[in-house]
């Protein structure tokens, strides 16, 4: 919110002790390599070495080279792009790099990020310092629009455009929230934050220490008025080594302009970034009203991304 609207084949291992015993006694009779004393009859003398255990896999990771196969909702939209740090290698959706969502609250990482790069030496005061915090935390959209004045307003997207080189993003009169973007550039954006563009040198690791802490389900009891929960998507869909590892931050609304729920998933971590986006109709309650399942649904499309590009390398 905040608005309401991943040269041999080793043989079959020996199934019980008693037979892997017996197996290197028969291996040393008839290797050729092995030492014999005495005459023809004279006993046998192996010298082979202690087999070494495997070693153990290492951590799974996210590959943006794996399938992903998600429905776009009916009636919706679905869009996702991933970037390897370690490869430089961008993958995504066949249309990351020309559909777009509007960004709604995932753009307050640069809203935050800009705001204090430009700071330059100065300090922040502690009301400043509070609206940094609950525009990432909390979602918080009072705090966010603070910062969009102090930064300038329209101003401000367009340096975020320039600083982290976006080529399908635009700004819209009507705010922040309302600007559009392409899952790929949602990605660069998320690269922008991570590797210090945005917010600069000594503010980077501030930002990204927020995005681990944000707080907060789809459950309407924490969906307000101007703040939201926004713990959920992509980090519920990685593998738990990851999950302390990762920075997140999620923009979400229902406009009423198309009745669809606006939903950016981001995901920003020291070896990669992922972007998901989705659009999807308001589900409604037993009562009738328009609940947050459809954002619930949403959400888990996120989770499913992450949760189809997760790789778990093969043990040595």
């Amino acid at each position: 919110m905040a608005r309401r609207n991943f040269p041999l084949v080793l043989a079959t291992c020996a199934v019980i002790v008693g037979v892997g015993l017996v197996g290197t006694a028969v291996y040393a009779k008839l290797s050729p390599t092995a030492k014999h004393t005495g005459g023809s009859g004279g006993g046998v003398s192996a010298s082979a070495s202690p087999t070494k255990s495997p070693e153990p896999p290492p951590p799974p990771t996210l590959n943006g080279d794996l399938p992903v196969t998600v429905t776009t909702p009916p009636g919706g939209f679905f869009a996702w792009a991933f970037y390897d740090r370690r490869t430089n290698k961008m993958t995504g959706s066949a249309n990351s790099a020309t559909k777009t969502n509007s960004t709604e609250s995932m753009i307050k990482t640069w809203l935050v990020s800009d705001y204090l790069r430009r700071l330059g030496a100065k300090e922040p005061t502690t009301t400043a310092l509070n609206y940094v915090k609950t525009a990432i935390i909390n979602s918080n959209d009072n705090s966010a629009t603070w910062l969009y004045k102090q930064d300038g307003g329209s101003a401000a997207i367009g340096r975020m455009v320039k600083t982290c080189g976006l080529k399908g993003t635009k700004a819209n009169s009507q705010g922040w929230a309302y600007t559009t973007m392409t899952a790929q550039d949602a990605v660069r954006l998320g690269l922008c934050v991570g590797d210090g563009r945005a917010a600069g040198e000594k503010w980077t690791d501030h930002v990204l220490s927020l995005m681990k802490q944000v707080q907060g389900t789809t459950a309407a009891k924490d969906q307000q008025k101007t703040t939201g929960g926004g713990h959920w998507g992509i980090i519920d869909g990685l593998p738990k080594n990851l999950v302390p590892e990762t920075s997140i931050k999620n923009g979400w609304t229902m406009l009423y302009k198309d009745v669809l729920w606006h939903v950016n998933c981001l995901a920003v971590h020291d070896d990669w970034v992922l972007a998901v986006q989705v659009r999807i109709k308001p589900v409604k309650s037993a009562s009738g009203q328009k609940d947050s399942a459809g954002l619930a649904a949403a959400a888990k499309v996120c989770a499913t991304v992450a949760k189809q590009l997760t790789y778990q390398a093969p043990a040595a």
